[in-house]
């Protein structure tokens, strides 16, 4: 009996004995078999997705190899030459044939079904055994690939439904308290999903807290405006009204059996529907007004062959011409505009693909060209391979023609590609400065009139677009009005910057639907040149949703085909309609619009003609077919461009890999002839290409296309193109030289610029990498270079709590120690002084790389079971520093040292470590260095019992992360204003605090983003005394980190008089890290309530030495009571009571320096 599991990693069991699945390909084979549940799986499909288009000479026989060794394992008795039963051949691929049940993936649907029309407590059985299946995100090694994402979603979005479901369930049981904290914990991961919070309301009412019901229906409305702008759906305003008239006890799903609960997403998911990703928006043009826009000559980049500043209107075709309808929200463009002159604000445009976003603000840029603004255009490039922070190089360009910078030089990174050619030599700083160049610039210009910029679809920005926008819109940026366009439903990355604009500058929204049916009749009318039966435009209003697009191409299908075969064969969706237009193109013409895609949203006729393997006549006459068609215009001479994103999206995605591949290489080898310094789209096309003729160009055009980013500051886009450097690098056939050191330097800048790009995770991977290669090649001196390319301080640890790196921690060691012998010294030994003992000595050869390898080792181990250990190397570190005569060295020297010491017990230490820390900062202009000043501030002022001092701390620390964008070192900070709300009582406030920075945490993809929230939401319960409320997620934690986590767990159920229960619970030894007086604290209250008198004595020595501070207060992050009462109950449990009052006392007086009267209020009964 074969058992596949794809929820969570990919496994297999054979009469009931695991077994292995092979290597990566091998197993993405399974994943894609699986993917197709039974269905045929083309082998030409399989290639082109195992190798992503660039398939060796043997790809063929290498999958044949792959299906051979998994039928193999997977029927280990099938007699040699039978035929297969499992994995089948069937024309034109492969498919598996197994039942629903021999799949977990299939057997969780079924039960999702099955779910849907019994009873609440046979649902709650079949959901809570359902749920239990999942061990990790499905297909969880195959994730990320293109050709699993919707499965990937469609499994995801099942999984959010079966938990609904299950706290339905239980609503519908009569178990309203059980339910509440499940809803609770679903919310704050998803408070995007209305169902979880009418759950929440429901769960809550049904237990008698209808206050509480209506705190959360206000919070889901707080959400919901502050993160999409959106008022709560009707489910929620009639949940609510119900609560009012007190008339809710149960949800109307509990009243139907269940059977309304996600069945609108659900059914969607459960069905086959695995339909293709919508890509990129809708996007018609908004004009510059003629003679506005930059000149090639201003923004070399507009020479790329995929891409040009704003210059022409868009209607070049019948229909393209026609605004219909909006005339609400023109009157609402009109008032912010005029409301916004002198002041400046931001007009958010939200709406779904083709839904005329981009048209509506083409007529408010007209209106404000008309009343005298000066309005520049940029817009965020819908395909890969546009430079980096290009809406705001095209927007800024065109600023230039009209009003030239006072200082071009501070804003040349953003005037074009060969503007600036050195980088800052810190990138804070330089980022920083940049933005602040560029606001300056504005508020010169708005200082003579009014200015308005455009930022049009703006969920296709990176990092750096979104940055300068923030800056542009915060508080110390000019009056400019800003008007941006996004898709909501691709909003996910702009939750930050939406979150930042609502805060700060208070925007307009206006949300764009589709049009009245009497508008569509209008437009339909125009686009047929004749008027339509109200029938088939009633038939077309209802099928496209009132979508502009849609109505516009499916108007021109009917001009074409007639009455579209009636209404029953009116295509379902967009791209279908697309594809019916464009097959009834001549082949030429379809084949030219096909390589066209491959350039980008726009193109040069010159390239195209180039690129095309037919002749130039053939080349012209497919694109003028493609303008008369109304699927290309022509916004300036030799140029053509797809009149909508949807139309280029359609025809790039129908190419296969293979297809694609060969294109790009025609592209590139044009490029390569006609525009030598486009690096940007030079490397795009080289590395999409595949080929390892165009390997080397694209490692060559790769890395100057990167450096251009990272003088942009744009490190997500430089990511990106290191990461193709590298694959097309291994591509290049063997030649002489030292490859091993070439891969570990492309390797040493993909690791910079993922750690400044605040992927964490991801670096670590790339430097294993490296390590890999040079313990490969045996050589030390590449190991030396791998080991220490993270030269960046971060506030928090950068790998799994509890794990450490042991191979790469004995490298370290083994490097350091040899090159102590070979010095025939060894600056250990008079490591044994603080560092604050030493001057910066004469340079000393070889010290620089001895430092980067202690800090490396200080990284790996700080914060670990072995504190002496870290201490020793971090006082080598500072000592080698200074040996140095480097200052940048001893400044990271010395915010490592300062980070592995204990926050609670080195005070003076660390406290005089800021002293000499700050200097070298402010004299070196290293913005990262004082801001971890403020943060070893505002932990001694923790330690010290003084919250004014370390508020004032954590908010000058939050607004220099905040200006030099340290996403990491603004979560510290908010937590810490989280924690402060916390300990003076304000448990909603702490909550919403914490809250946000999961949030933040999640969206940049920091490793600790789970554990930091649902720590805090544990900290927060018990601090509230909503004990019961956490048992479920500390019972989770448990069941899923083991005994690290058992005495949380413990503490919990012993709160709530489960002693018995409590007592069976695995714990580990205290670990001597950062959480040691937290976690001391616990096992204290443990003790005592479960009287474990043998521990008391031990835990009362390891807590002595901060019995005057508060639990966690140095660490600004989570805070518990005052140490003192710990140390009240442990000699309590001992019988010693005299004592036991002095520390209560004790913990009163801490408690009332922090302002927490509920801690002082627990410290004096604990003394009645």
């Amino acid at each position: 009996m074969v058992r596949l599991r794809v929820l969570g990693s990919i496994e297999a069991d054979v009469d009931g004995v695991r077994v292995g699945l092979g290597g990566p390909r091998q197993r993405a084979v399974l994943a894609m078999l699986l993917c197709a549940r039974g269905g045929v799986v083309s082998v030409d499909r399989m290639v082109d997705q195992l190798w992503e288009g660039s398939p060796p000479r043997r790809a063929l026989a290498s999958l044949q190899s792959y299906v051979s060794n998994l039928r193999r394992v997977l029927e280990p008795r099938r007699p040699r030459r039978a035929p297969c039963e499992v994995l089948v051949s069937s024309a034109p691929g492969y498919a598996l044939r197994l039942p629903d049940e021999a799949v977990d993936a299939w057997r969780f649907e079924e039960a999702l079904r099955r779910a849907r029309g019994v009873s609440a407590d046979e649902a709650r059985r079949l959901l809570q055994e359902a749920l239990g299946w999942w061990r990790g995100p499905a297909f969880v090694e195959v994730a990320d690939a293109e050709w699993a994402l919707t499965e990937v979603a469609r499994m995801t979005e099942l999984h959010f439904t079966a938990r609904e479901m299950l706290i339905d369930a239980v609503i519908r049981g009569g178990r309203g308290d059980e339910a509440v904290p499940l809803a609770e914990v679903f919310t704050r991961e998803q408070p995007l999903r209305e169902e979880g919070w009418r759950l929440l309301a429901t769960a809550l009412s049904g237990a008698g807290r209808r206050a509480d019901a209506m705190g959360a229906l206000r919070r889901s409305r707080q959400i919901l405006r502050h993160e999409l702008g959106l008022e709560p759906g009707p489910e929620l305003v009639a949940l609510e009204q119900e609560l009012l008239r007190g008339q809710c006890h149960q949800s109307e799903a509990t009243a139907l059996g269940g059977s309304a609960v996600g069945e609108g997403a659900a059914d969607e998911a459960l069905g086959a529907g695995r339909r293709g990703r919508t890509s990129n928006a809708f996007d018609d043009r908004v004009s510059d007004g003629g003679g506005a826009s930059p000149t090639p000559a201003a923004t070399p980049e507009a020479e790329c062959g995929t891409l040009s500043p704003l210059e022409a209107p868009l209607a070049d075709s019948v229909g393209d011409d026609l605004f219909v309808g909006r005339d609400t929200e023109l009157t609402a463009l009109a008032q912010a505009a005029d409301a916004s002159r002198y002041s400046g604000g931001v007009v958010q445009v939200t709406g779904e693909a083709g839904v005329g976003k981009t048209r509506l603000l083409g007529r408010a840029f007209q209106r404000l060209a008309r009343e005298g603004w000066t309005v520049v255009v940029g817009r965020c490039p819908e395909f890969d391979g546009a430079p980096p922070a290009w809406a705001w190089v095209e927007a800024l360009g065109a600023l230039a023609q009209k009003a030239p910078p006072a200082e071009p030089a501070a804003v040349a990174a953003l005037l074009g590609e060969r503007a600036a050619e050195e980088a800052p030599t810190d990138a804070v700083a330089g980022r920083f400065l940049l933005h602040r160049a560029v606001a300056t610039w504005m508020g010169q210009v708005a200082a003579c009139g009014p200015l308005a910029v455009v930022i049009d679809d703006l969920h296709r920005g990176d990092t750096e677009t979104l940055a300068l926008l923030e800056y542009i819109t915060g508080v110390d940026g000019p009056p400019v009005l800003v008007l941006t366009a996004h898709r909501p439903g691709e909003a996910g990355r702009l939750a930050g910057t939406l979150g930042q604009l609502a805060a700060r500058s208070s925007p307009y929204r206006i949300a764009l639907g589709g049009l009245e049916t009497r508008d569509v009749r209008t437009l339909v009318t125009a686009v047929c040149g004749a008027d339509v039966d109200p029938h088939t435009v009633t038939a077309l209003a209802e099928r496209t949703g009132g979508n502009p697009f849609y109505v516009r191409e499916s108007a021109r299908l009917l001009a074409s085909e007639g009455s579209l075969v009636a209404l029953s064969d009116v295509p379902q969706g967009v791209r279908d309609v697309l594809r019916r237009r464009l097959a009834r193109l001549p082949r030429q013409a379809f084949e030219v619009l096909r390589l066209a895609a491959v350039v980008g949203r726009e193109a040069h006729v010159e390239v195209l003609m180039r690129a095309a393997e037919s002749g130039e006549a053939d080349v012209l006459d497919g694109l003028e077919a493609g303008v008369v068609a109304g699927l290309l215009v022509e916004p300036g001479p030799g140029r053509i461009r797809f009149a909508h994103a949807l139309v280029r999206d359609t025809l790039y995605t129908d190419l296969t890999w293979l297809r694609r591949g060969r294109a790009h290489a025609r592209v590139a080898e044009a490029l390569r002839d006609l525009r030598p310094d486009d690096s940007t789209a030079l490397a795009h096309h080289c590395s999409r290409s595949g080929t390892a003729a165009l390997a080397p160009l694209a490692v060559e055009h790769g890395l100057r296309a990167a450096e251009l980013a990272e003088r942009r500051y744009a490190y997500d886009a430089a990511v990106g193109m290191l990461e193709r450097v590298v694959e097309s690098y291994e591509r290049i056939p063997e030649p002489g030289g030292d490859r091993d050191a070439r891969r570990v330097e492309l390797l040493g800048k993909l690791l910079r610029a993922q750690v400044r790009a605040g992927t964490a995770p991801a670096a670590r991977v790339t430097r294993s990498r490296a390590i890999e290669i040079a313990e490969a090649a045996g050589r030390d001196d590449l190991l030396a270079a791998a080991l220490t390319g993270w030269q960046v301080p971060t506030p928090w640890q950068t790998r799994p709590y509890g794990a450490v790196d042991r191979p790469v921690v004995a490298a370290l060691e083994r490097l350091l120690a040899e090159a102590s012998q070979d010095a025939g010294q060894d600056a250990s030994q008079d490591a044994g002084q603080d560092a604050d003992q030493f001057g910066i000595a004469e340079k000393e050869p070889g010290a620089a790389v001895r430092c980067l390898l202690l800090d490396t080792l200080v990284a790996e181990l700080s914060g670990e079971d072995d504190p002496q250990r870290v201490v020793l190397a971090a006082r080598e570190l500072v000592v080698v520093a200074r040996r140095s005569g480097e200052p940048a060295l001893l400044a990271q020297a010395l915010a490592s040292a300062a980070k592995c010491r204990s926050y609670e017990r080195a005070i003076g230490f660390r406290s005089r470590i800021a002293v000499e820390l700050r200097v070298l900062a402010e004299r070196l202009d290293l913005p990262v260095y004082r801001w971890v000043c403020q943060f070893i501030d505002a932990s001694v002022a923790g330690a010290r019992n003084d919250p004014k001092a370390l508020r004032r701390h954590a908010e000058a620390g939050l607004e220099l992360a905040r200006r030099y964008r340290l996403v990491e070192s603004e979560a510290v900070h908010r937590a810490s204003l989280a924690m402060l709300a916390q300990v003076q009582g304000d448990f909603d406030g702490a909550l919403r605090g914490y809250d946000e920075v999961g949030a933040l945490m999640r969206r940049h993809g920091m490793m600790h983003a789970r554990d930091f929230h649902e720590l805090a939401l544990i900290t927060v319960g018990l601090a509230r005394g909503q004990v019961a409320e956490l048992v479920a997620l500390a019972r989770d934690r448990y069941e899923r980190n083991g005994p690290i986590d058992g005495d949380t767990y413990a503490l919990v159920l012993a709160r709530l008089g489960r002693l018995d229960e409590a007592r069976t619970v695995g714990r580990i030894a205290l670990r001597h890290d950062h959480h040691h007086t937290r976690n001391t604290c616990i096992r204290a209250e443990l003790a005592a309530l479960l009287g474990r008198h043998a521990e008391a004595p031990e835990l009362i020595r390891q807590l002595l030495p901060v019995r005057d501070q508060l639990s966690g207060g140095a660490y600004t992050v989570f805070a518990m009571r005052p140490v003192a009462h710990y140390l009240g109950l442990l000699h309590r449990l001992l019988g010693e009571e005299e004592t036991a009052h002095r520390y209560f006392a004790r913990a009163d007086g801490v408690a009332r320096r922090w302002g927490a009267m509920h801690w002082t209020g627990t410290a004096r009964r604990a003394q009645d």
